[in-house]
């Protein structure tokens, strides 16, 4: 148990710094380089989005970076109060932990983007829509994660939390 009740707090600091890592490296030494990963489909295309969030580059909304840095910080709270909440009332296990690593990884690093990048070094293109960087695959695989969870009754988590 107390293997598995430190392995958040070891896998979420190791995923924040792999992707801050890997924006660090980006950043000094291939911001300018465009290269196929898998064409036709993705490339490693750098840029950065200083517009904070998806939804705002989207719809062009103008919403400020306070506001999305508050925005992230309540979102982590929840994230970390739900995590509290299963871990104590229902089961923690392998797949609860990495999902919530995952995501809690991925809301650190979008409050990193905000406030240290003044904005988001993403870097991977899917050629005809957006992009991505690691810290979006955090959050949608936790996501995915956590859907598939529900969907399966891991645990019996969604009998309990109804």
């Amino acid at each position: 148990m107390a293997a598995q009740k430190n392995f958040v707090h070891v896998l979420t600091p190791l995923l924040v710094a792999v992707e801050q890592g890997i924006k660090l490296v980006i950043n000094r030494y291939c911001l300018e380089a465009n290269l196929p990963l898998l064409e036709p489909w993705f490339y490693f295309s750098p840029m950065f989005n200083r517009d904070y969030s998806w939804i705002n580059s989207l719809f062009q909304l103008g919403i400020g970076k306070g506001v999305h840095i508050g925005l992230v910080l309540f979102v982590l709270g929840i994230v970390f109060c739900l995590y509290r909440y299963i871990v104590k009332n229902h089961a923690r296990t392998a797949l609860i932990n990495i999902t919530f690593s995952l995501l809690l990884a991925g809301g650190v690093c979008s409050l990193l983007d905000k406030v240290l990048w003044d904005g988001s070094l993403d870097y991977i293109y899917f050629r005809g829509f957006f992009t991505f960087d690691l810290k979006d695959v955090f959050i949608n695989a936790a996501l995915g994660l956590f859907l598939l969870m529900l969907a399966i009754d891991h645990q019996g988590l969604r009998t309990k939390l109804k």
